[in-house]
């Protein structure tokens, strides 16, 4: 049974009625009263229902139901004169519990609601992209669509004529699921939806308006950059990625066809620029567009091997305008997801050579690291293991990685910059850190090493410490043990267990600091989540006072500002920074099917902050800072690397706020670090 208003696309459908007629026993006419009921079933109870439903129901709200059956009872006289009246009061008694179902809002196994048409076919292509649609009851409606392959299913679920694909493509890209739908299609498929998502909407002309959405999309791609670079093997399956993408920043663009015409056009630019394997030629490309140049730029692209070129070069030449450093950043974007200088090393980078990272600000660090003992760190965990240089590589390549957060590790693990500045070599770094046992490692004398660095027994001449726990995602908890005076995190260790293991903890950590230090703990503050263990005798014999720390105790407020010369305000900001900065550098799970060593990730972690503590402690203003916030003022945005006369040259990104670093007289420094091999790393300021 199906009911169409006139006033929307609301609309209610009965998959199957099944009724069973009770009648006396000495009814003379049970064939003739079954099949009157029988038309006033098939013939009037759909519209009676339906226009007692438009009563109800509001009838422009776009959720879909699903229910599975409901049991009515009806009764009516064996001899009735009027089957309309008998629609009228058997379509008000279903209109009314289908209200009821709907009003209560209680979704079950048999009773489902989807916000939207869009989101219940989002939910079915999802389930099919996953192998788990074929068999729930509430896909009967797609069963036509079991013969076909999940690409062909999907591409046909998405084209049915009620709905508009771009909206099903705009609910999977907001909710993070469109790229589970992409590996489930093929190339030709993801066309066929893709063209279908601005035929169905009258969008804007391709006349103007190109420079605002190549922005956009540029800037989304370089947030998030797609695969490695080829021809045209997925080239529909990126151009659905960059326009969900878009669509869940900017749904407006639904339908704009200026927006098909930039993904295209930067879509051909990097299958041109994905034959160009040469930096240098690159570069020379770049040049001769942006002077005009253009049949000198066609004629190197085809003799690099990319076959009509024209059309993706004259795209790049009116949305470059002449401007060389615009084309770079551009080429860059649209080239770093691919394997050009993804295994750069010292060994294979010529002198001259140079390429564009959007992390090459690592090398800014590069001084606070050293300070840090950076490498003796590294060396000290990797001394025990067969190969200790490659080892001692990889905890540097991680330490680098969680100086940039760990929102960027996905996209910055393999970049050519972070490999430099670590000196890893190796295919993968996902790889080589899964297959290094963290077992092997002497993480008790690499922490050893950073805390003799972070603890200067001069100046700690009476310690005043803050212990807290900080929660993690899936339920993991991290101690972690501060020096308030100093702004330093000293320790980070996982805990769980009963209060007497995590007193444990506690008191191992003070144990090594007080080791460490050659003194006592003369005060220690122990944050309101360990509030139990202040009562634990041997916390006392290792610290001088034990004292729980009460947000809402202003006496305490007032006795531990004043004992380290912070206002209140200064106080409580330091207290609150590891719960609010920890999950910056954390990497418990970056991947979904793997979980991460606790010990190595919060010993790297402690490397990682003081580091960027280091650094904002250079930027005057910044000192409290938190790491996020120096990411995206000082780090954010793309460096160039050249290889020139046996040294490092970094031509530092034009970030926020990088007239500080200028003022700081952090923008043209000279350093050489240890782990290079004794390259000299020169920083240089942007380009004007």
């Amino acid at each position: 049974m199906n009911h169409a208003t006139s006033h929307s696309d609301a609309h209610v459908t009965v998959g199957r009625w099944i009724g069973t007629y009770v009648v006396p026993a000495d009814s003379a006419a049970r064939q003739e009263i079954q099949e009157r009921i029988d038309r006033v079933v098939g013939e009037r109870l759909r519209e009676n229902c339906g226009s007692c439903l438009e009563q109800f129901l509001n009838v422009a709200d776009p959720a879909v139901w699903r229910i599975r059956n409901l049991a009515l009872n009806f009764s009516v006289e064996t001899g009735f004169s009027d089957p309309d009246e008998v629609a009228r009061s058997w379509g008000r008694r279903l209109a009314a519990d289908i209200h009821f179902v709907v009003e209560r809002a209680e979704q079950s196994d048999s009773v489902l609601r989807f916000p939207s048409a869009a989101a219940f076919v989002a939910q079915f292509i999802l389930d099919l992209a996953t192998d788990r649609a074929w068999g729930k009851w509430y896909y009967e409606e797609f069963e036509d669509l079991r013969a076909l392959s999940h690409s062909q299913a999907i591409c046909a679920a998405l084209l049915r004529d009620h709905l508009l694909p771009s909206d099903v493509i705009l609910h999977l890209a907001s909710g993070g699921r469109l790229e589970t739908v992409l590996k489930a299609l093929n190339d030709g498929d993801a066309r066929t939806i893709y063209d279908s998502c601005f035929e169905s909407v009258a969008g804007a002309s391709t006349d103007g308006g190109l420079e605002k959405w190549t922005g956009i999309v540029l800037e989304l791609w370089n947030a998030a950059p797609l695969r490695a670079a080829s021809q045209d093997e997925n080239r529909f399956r990126d151009a659905l990625r960059l326009f969900g993408r878009t669509l869940a920043q900017f749904p407006v663009a639904q339908g704009d066809t200026r927006l098909k015409t930039v993904i295209g056009g930067l879509l051909d630019l990097r299958r041109v620029l994905s034959f160009v394997q040469s930096a240098s030629l690159i570069d020379s490309l770049i040049k001769k567009v942006a002077c005009g140049d253009f049949p000198a730029a066609t004629e190197l692209a085809a003799a690099a091997g990319a076959s009509d070129p024209i059309a993706a070069l004259s795209f790049f030449a009116e949305r470059m305008q002449g401007d060389a450093h615009w084309g770079a950043q551009a080429v860059a974007v649209i080239l770093g997801d691919s394997q050009q200088g993804k295994y750069l090393t010292s060994k294979t980078w010529s002198e001259g050579q140079s390429f564009l990272s959007s992390f090459g600000s690592i090398f800014l660090l590069g001084p606070s690291l050293q300070s840090l003992r950076f490498d003796e760190v590294a060396n000290a965990a990797a001394e025990p293991c067969e190969s200790p240089e490659k080892t001692a590589a990889i905890v540097r390549h991680l330490t680098a990685l969680k100086c940039l957060g760990q929102i960027r590790f996905m996209e910055s693990a393999d970049d050519p910059a972070l490999r430099l500045f670590s000196g890893f070599e190796g295919h993968s770094f996902r790889q080589a850190l899964e297959s290094m046992d963290a077992r092997q490692l002497n993480l008790a004398g690499a922490y050893e090493v950073l805390l003799r660095t972070l603890v200067d027994p001069e100046e700690f001449h009476d310690p005043c410490l803050f212990a807290e726990l900080a929660s993690l995602p899936k339920g993991n908890t991290a101690f972690i043990l501060r020096d308030l005076a100093h702004d330093e995190w000293l320790d980070i260790a996982p805990v769980s267990g009963t209060e007497s293991e995590v007193a444990g903890v506690v008191q191992a950590s003070l144990q090594r600091f007080s080791r460490v230090c050659g003194r006592e703990c003369r005060a220690l503050f122990l944050s309101e989540s360990l509030a139990s263990l202040a009562g634990f005798s041997r916390l006392s014999h290792i610290a001088g006072r034990v004292t729980v720390f009460h947000p809402s105790d202003d006496s305490i407020q007032c006795l531990l500002a004043g004992q380290l010369g912070l206002t209140r305000e200064q106080l409580a900001n330091r207290i609150n920074a590891s719960e609010k900065h920890y999950p910056f550098f954390c990497f418990p799970h970056i991947w979904p099917d793997r979980e991460f060593d606790p010990v190595l990730d919060g010993t790297f972690s402690l490397i990682a902050r003081a580091a960027l503590k280091h650094f904002a402690r250079k930027l005057s203003g910044f000192e409290a800072s938190g790491p996020e916030h120096l990411y995206q003022n000082f780090l954010l945005g793309l460096s160039e690397v050249r290889n020139s006369d046996q040294r490092l040259e970094v031509r530092l990104p034009a970030s926020p706020l990088s007239v500080i670093l200028r003022m700081a007289g952090l923008q043209e420094q000279k350093y050489v670090a240890t782990w290079l091999k004794g390259s000299e790393v020169c920083l240089l300021p942007p380009q004007e």
